[in-house]
């Protein structure tokens, strides 16, 4: 079955029964592992977010991403009812609200971390574009997709192309952008919503709760690079977080999802784990550097039908 977030009316009793333990009792003891991914955790999605936890933590084994992958190596049914949970991009909002939340319910969780995004405090470039493009009245934005050979002018289109175009190229379509948009101010809540976890955030999470992963130096598209580039974004952040957090990351995950044969490669020569952003089975016989996540969807009842159904 397909799912995407919702829960029909006809489901909802059912839903309900999952979320409360009534039903799935079964189910929820042979099923195989999941790997839950989160990105930003807004302070106003504080209360449904730790709803969720509660409901994780009352059904199911919530291990860290390490301990659930050497179970998959253990084979058999070591795996089995076992959840990870991650969260991508390294946002401050997953310092300040996540976390506190994490660490008062005992629950280990990873954390993927551009540094050089902790470095400078910029923005992760697609949201960066977003935010800018979306200040833009429809004449401007016609203006900036001919400008940039693009028939569209819709931003999240032109997000789109600009995630399949070679980095250099990209970087010069954001300066185009950037100057379409130079009155451009974040405002408090999209702040609060996308400002990144600086150095002094990320070293007091406690590491009992928190592992850090990388998520490459500045989030690019990976297939995108050329060898020298994929090698600096893939291996140089791991040895520039390890340097400054003093503490081992030997977990990955691809930006957006995206990888191919050489990044994959490269992903094996410097990482013990690395995980997608696509939802499928979880199970020993997976690539320990293709594991496939699933992004929780919102509240905690249409979690609960989630886990119940098979990832697709």
């Amino acid at each position: 079955m397909h799912f995407k977030g919702l829960v029909r009316l006809s489901h909802a009793p059912l839903a309900l029964a999952y979320w409360a333990g009534a039903a799935g009792t079964r189910l929820r003891a042979g099923m195989s592992p999941r790997i839950l991914m989160w990105h930003g955790i807004p302070r106003r999605l504080a209360a449904q977010f730790e709803r969720q936890l509660r409901y994780l933590r009352r059904q199911f084994d919530v291990v860290s991403l390490g301990a659930l992958a050497d179970a998959l190596h253990e084979g058999g049914a070591a795996a089995a009812g076992k959840v990870a949970l991650t969260f991508d991009d390294g946002l401050r909002n997953n310092v300040s609200v996540a976390y506190p939340i994490l660490r008062k319910l005992g629950l280990p969780a990873t954390f993927f971390v551009c540094p050089a995004l902790a470095d400078t405090g910029r923005w992760l470039w697609n949201q960066e574009m977003r935010q800018r493009l979306s200040r833009l009245d429809a004449a401007p934005l016609e203006r900036l997709a001919r400008a940039l050979g693009l028939p569209q002018a819709r931003a999240e289109e032109i997000i789109g192309w600009m995630k399949a175009l070679p980095l250099a190229e990209r970087r010069r379509v954001e300066q185009q952008v950037r100057a379409a948009t130079r009155g451009f101010a974040p405002s408090e809540e999209e702040r609060e919503q996308f400002d990144v976890a600086g150095w002094n955030d990320l070293a007091a999470l406690d590491p009992q709760v928190i592992t850090i992963g990388s998520h490459t130096l500045t989030h690019p598209i990976l297939p995108s690079l050329p060898p020298e580039e994929l090698e600096r974004e893939v291996g140089a952040s791991r040895r520039e977080l390890e340097a400054r957090l003093q503490r081992p990351v030997d977990l990955f995950a691809y930006p957006n999802g995206d990888q191919n044969a050489a990044v994959r490669d490269c992903a094996r020569r410097h990482y013990r784990v690395a995980v997608t952003a696509s939802p499928s089975e979880v199970g020993p016989e997976c690539d320990p550097h293709l594991l496939p996540r699933e992004a929780a969807p919102p509240g905690a009842v249409r979690l609960a039908w989630a886990m119940h159904r098979l990832p697709n």
